[in-house]
């Protein structure tokens, strides 16, 4: 449910609504909210609205939210086609080959999203919207709220179907739901190719080598139909030139937008004409490119040891990288309702790095030492530099592997370090503004951007700020550098040779792991940014001021102090810690009815510590990765995902001659999301997200077709068949000529198969503060239910 309701939600002036003849909710505020009754015609009188402290139609309040999914499409609609090419040409026979390749897709996807949502009136980034006083004044509100200049109306602007003599904005939300569902259509255009030469053989036969050059280019077209807000305030301003007859900009009526109608159940037909005029129609070009040259040298006997030779590689790679944002006019210029200002952008970076592996063997086989029937070693080091920032990193990797008695035991295990460079939209932006879940109250900023008085009942400003949409505005950082991981591997294979082979092939595996992250690129969650601006730690931002990377983490405020949402600039913060084990099985049996498979791999999630700057380590292992403190730093929160404890895929596969048969089971473990906090609602609940058994299932049938081989030409078949006659002599034997359907069949796989047999739904999932925009886990389930699908591959 979402505060962005129909009919809408307005803030009002307590004096305002009592001068209209309403009855406020709590004489003593001096503002509160109110809202047209259910069903309103776009005419009830101010005594029959509803009013409330806070928004009426919200979650946790006295009437229901708009449920968006409602107006939403299941499923977007999907166009793909493209093509593949490769080709390999020796020059010098295996020591010099000339590859590439050629790849080409174009995605075509069309959704739709309910009416859009305003979002408050009044936000940093984003078009201020306003509903004009129900006539015009001169000097100051003659009730407070805001004024003409503060949310840019023109003087004299007013609307007759306001009850009100006020300018509504600051905190109101709305839900423009006459315009109806917001269309977006996108086009993502890939493509990719590869030339490069190759070789092996060379010197002594264990040299070889690779080089190629790549280039590849992804471009979206994004369109979209939706509210375009300037001229939506021209068509509620009574006193536009578009509504004066005289004026060159007649619109052919008198009469205003009236917003105060409930448009989901009730047509108001003067507002139908003005629909197309304040529409707005955007096509936005978002361009990356990125082109790498490497090339790779190795040998596997640079020279010999007495377990064997040493194997070496080495090499480098430059890459350079680029994309450009390219916004239509309407959102370079803010003009998108309930949508921030995209601006342009463009950049890019450069970077080179060089690399070295070696093999290292210790026993061998043949040398037979129990024990130590084999023992070899790994060690790789890397070395990467980005021209952009002057940022670089070297990190080291060791490896053993170890069979102690034959090759039916193996025992292995890695330590190394890594680095992640922060992506160009981190470091060059453009600011994007998302949502999520915050809790908790707040009060508006003194002068100096901190709350100047105690933020408790005594305090006017006092606003409960629960939201499970509030709007995050995320600022790039060119300061960020790179993230730092290390990670251990500890593991085992085991396949028994006592089992007899009429029981087929068994193999076993268990991994132990250990990662560690540090400096992971992440903003702040917005409940922790409201909690240290109650404290003291962070600053509010009241507009026409603008957020920017020096003020860091804030709260943001309108300018009658209402909260709007917070910022949050990119940082390199946390750290965490994370171990499991994985397991493995495979077993594999001959039957004169075909070959039987089972294969069947499962991960168990021991801990996943996350530990953020000034806060005390937590455990997130079997919990949602969306609660309160996390912030972005495992994705969108507002569709969730979360670190399962168990996850695992069990396959049963069968193939006989032609036919391949599979089924496969997956399993995903339940986990527990947090609803509510103690020290933002007062209580403490969670709710457990059960766990999920799905079936998927596969049949395939493959025509091959082998010419067979005559020991004489037979006419009408053979290519030869045509000389038989007066021929005493016996011919060689030669192929038959395959009809022509077969050649066109021949090496060609038919597939049918189904997705989710039982047509299993996803678990239910509500996020912290209701805040699950889909109701189910979205980052691991979809919604598809079981899905048919056939398919047919032909190989040349």
């Amino acid at each position: 449910m979402s505060s962005n309701a129909v009919p809408w939600n307005l803030q009002l002036q307590t004096a305002a609504i009592i001068a209209a003849g309403g009855t406020p909710f709590d004489p003593t505020l001096t503002k509160q909210f109110g809202t047209p009754p259910d069903n309103a015609n776009g005419l009830v009188p101010a005594s029959d609205y509803i009013y409330f402290s806070s928004r009426p139609r919200a979650p946790f309040s006295i009437l229901p939210g708009f449920n968006f999914n409602l107006y939403s499409s299941s499923y977007p609609e999907q166009e793909r086609w493209g093509g593949y090419a490769a080709f390999e040409h020796k020059i010098c026979d295996d020591q010099l080959r000339l590859f590439g390749d050629f790849y080409y897709v174009d995605a075509k996807t069309h959704d739709e999203l309910a009416p859009i949502a305003t979002g408050s009136f009044e936000f940093p980034g984003a078009p201020t919207l306003y509903i004009p006083p129900r006539e015009a004044f001169t000097g100051e509100p003659p009730f407070g709220g805001p004024t003409y200049a503060e949310v840019g109306a023109p003087v004299g602007a007013f609307n007759p179907f306001n009850p009100f003599e006020q300018i509504i904005s600051g905190g109101s939300r709305a839900r423009i739901f006459d315009f109806g569902n917001r269309l977006i259509d996108n086009e993502n255009v890939a493509e990719r190719f590869t030339v490069g030469v190759k070789g092996d053989k060379l010197f002594n036969g264990t040299w070889g080598y690779d080089g190629a050059l790549m280039y590849s280019q992804v471009q979206q077209i994004a369109k979209l139909h939706s509210v375009n807000a300037p001229r939506f305030e021209r068509i509620l301003n009574a006193n536009d030139p578009l509504f004066d007859p005289t004026s060159t900009q007649y619109i052919g009526q008198t009469v205003p937008y009236n917003p105060f109608v409930d448009t989901q159940h009730v047509v108001f037909p003067s507002n139908l004409p003005l629909i197309d005029f304040a529409s707005l129609n955007t096509r936005d070009l978002l361009t990356s490119k990125l082109a790498t040259l490497d090339l790779n040298i190795y040998t596997t006997d640079l020279f010999d040891l007495p377990a064997g030779g040493v194997g070496l590689a080495f090499g480098g790679a430059f890459s350079r990288e680029s994309y450009t944002v390219d916004p239509d006019d309407q959102n370079r210029l803010g003009e998108n309702s309930g949508v921030s200002f995209i601006r342009p952008a463009k950049a890019g970076r450069k970077s080179w790095g060089i690399y070295a592996e070696t093999l290292i063997p210790v026993f061998s086989p043949k040398w037979n030492i129990p024990g130590v029937h084999s023992l070899e070693f790994s060690a790789g080091v890397r070395y990467d530099e980005w021209l952009n920032n002057d940022t670089n990193a070297a990190v080291p990797k060791v490896g053993v592997r170890w069979q102690p008695f034959d090759e039916s035991l193996t025992l292995r295990s890695t330590w190394g370090e890594g680095f992640l460079e922060p992506s160009g939209v981190q470091l060059y932006g453009p600011r994007r503004f998302l949502l999520g879940p915050i809790g908790g109250t707040t009060c508006a900023p003194g002068a100096n951007g901190f709350i100047s008085t105690p933020c408790d009942a005594s305090n006017p400003t006092l606003q409960d700020v629960v939201d499970p949409e509030t709007i995050i505005e995320q600022l790039p950082n060119k300061n960020l550098h790179p993230e730092h991981d290390r990670s251990w591997t500890g593991g085992v294979v085991y396949t028994p040779k006592w089992i007899p082979p009429k029981w087929g092939t068994l193999t076993l595996t268990v991994d132990f792991w250990d990662v560690e992250r540090s400096g992971v690129a992440m903003y702040i969650s917005p409940s922790s940014i409201n909690s240290g601006y109650n404290a003291g730690i962070f600053p509010g931002v009241v507009l026409p001021a603008q957020p920017t990377l020096s003020t860091g983490p804030a709260v943001l405020f309108d300018p009658e102090g209402n909260y709007s949402g917070v910022t949050s600039p990119y940082i390199n913060g946390g750290r965490t810690r994370t171990n499991g084990v994985d397991l493995g099985l495979q077993h594999q049996i001959d039957t004169d009815i075909g070959t039987f498979s089972l294969l069947t791999r499962w991960s168990y999630l021991n801990e996943m510590v996350v530990n953020f700057p000034n806060s005390r380590p937590r455990q997130a292992a079997g919990s949602s990765s969306s609660e309160w403190y996390v912030g972005n730093f495992f994705g969108d929160v507002t569709n969730p995902q979360a670190w399962l404890k168990w996850r695992g895929d069990t396959t049963f596969d069968w193939t006989w001659h032609n036919w391949d048969l599979n089924w496969t089971v997956h399993f995903l473990d339940g986990y527990w999301e947090q609803l509510y906090a103690v020290q933002f609602n007062g209580f403490w609940k969670r709710h457990w997200v059960h766990p999920t058994w799905f079936n998927d299932a596969q049949l395939s049938y493959t025509l091959i077709f082998t010419p067979p081989v005559e020991a004489a030409p037979v006419p009408g078949y053979s290519k030869a068949g045509k000389e038989v006659v007066g021929k005493e002599k016996e011919s060689p034997p030669v192929p038959y000529a395959m009809p022509c359907w077969k050649n066109i069949l021949n090496n060609t796989t038919f597939t049918v198969g189904v997705t989710n047999i039982f047509s299993e739904d996803p678990p239910k999932s509500f996020g912290f503060e209701l805040g699950n925009s889909i109701g189910y886990p979205g980052s691991l389930y979809d919604n598809l239910g079981r899905f048919w699908y056939v398919r047919m591959i032909k190989k040349f």
